[in-house]
């Protein structure tokens, strides 16, 4: 679902945005910070056991009042990941700063007040208080932008927040991602607590680390060695973690680098790179092993496939 409001009465000057905020929240008042006129959408999806929205818009005051708590059955958390702009939250005596990168958490039985200065986006995961730990809410420090580990953290959580909102999923699909993303919300004290990673709940670690494969697939020293010295834990972890998975580790990172053959053999600007200048940008150090499993993936060894997708 979507709602989007531009305000063109000077004396309206949030337009429906406080009904577009109840529609997709709850009840809360909207102050302005500056006399710049306001512009704002929301893009929502159900992924339950939570709900996901990507907020854009210019600066402004949100507040959650004692007289919407009262007329409210709502017993939902707000945790907003901050994509652009700086937030602050305050809530109970106790200030949240998130930049780009940065959870803040917002309990709706609860006043609190979320200001931003000038234009932002962030996306707002409104999960049950139950599916949350109390510690979650006892001056929360979400700071993920801090450590390589939360930033792991937070891409994570984008990923599959945009993943929900392209509307591309299966209902059960996006009901699975929802568990799962308020499982890792669930855990992100514990992750930036500095603690011992073979403490921190499976689910969490392995979803980082297939992240980070995603994202650094091309580098030829990837591997389980190496995901265990990010990470900090034994190479023996990083096997255990990955055979819940039904694949191990190099299995995972080759999917991801003939992926990456494959689109550079379909794209028509790279027909003057050849197959062996793809693979090794790709992170293959030996061409034939990687044209076994290019022809093992795609039917056809790398020189077939490609001309057959010239014609």
């Amino acid at each position: 679902m979507e709602w989007s409001t531009r305000p063109a009465r000077p004396d309206q000057p949030f337009g429906s945005w406080a009904d577009d905020l109840a529609a997709a929240f709850v009840r809360l008042e909207p102050r302005r910070i500056a006399e710049e006129s306001f512009a704002g959408t929301i893009c929502m999806v159900d992924a339950a056991p939570l709900q996901i929205s990507r907020v854009t818009a210019s600066g402004h005051t949100v507040l959650r009042l004692p007289s919407h708590i009262v007329a409210s059955t709502d017993d939902l958390c707000f945790v907003n990941l901050q994509l652009e702009g700086l937030g602050r939250t305050s809530q109970r005596g106790h200030e949240q700063i998130s930049a780009p990168g940065d959870l803040a958490v917002a309990d709706t039985t609860q006043p609190f007040e979320i200001a931003h200065r000038h234009n932002f986006k962030l996306f707002c995961f409104a999960v049950p208080r139950r599916l949350l730990p109390d510690a979650l809410f006892d001056r929360p420090r979400l700071g993920l932008s801090a450590t390589e580990t939360g930033r792991a953290l937070s891409r994570t959580l984008a990923s599959y927040a945009e993943l929900c909102l392209s509307g591309r999923q299966l209902a059960t699909t996006s009901a699975m991602l929802g568990a799962h993303i308020a499982e890792l919300i669930a855990h992100a004290p514990d992750i930036l607590a500095d603690m011992s990673p073979e403490r921190v709940h499976t689910p969490v670690l392995l979803s980082m680390m297939l992240d980070h494969i995603a994202r650094h697939s091309d580098d030829p020293e990837l591997g389980a060695p190496a995901l265990a010295t990010k990470f900090r834990c034994s190479e023996r972890y990083v096997h255990r973690l990955f055979a819940t998975t039904g694949r191990s580790v190099g299995e995972h990172v080759n999917e991801q680098r003939i992926a990456a053959c494959t689109r550079a053999l379909l794209d028509r600007s790279a027909a003057h790179r050849t197959i062996a200048e793809i693979a090794f940008a790709a992170g293959f150090r030996d061409i034939s092993h990687f044209n076994r499993l290019f022809k093992r993936h795609n039917g056809l060894a790398p020189r077939e496939f490609r001309r057959s997708a010239a014609h």
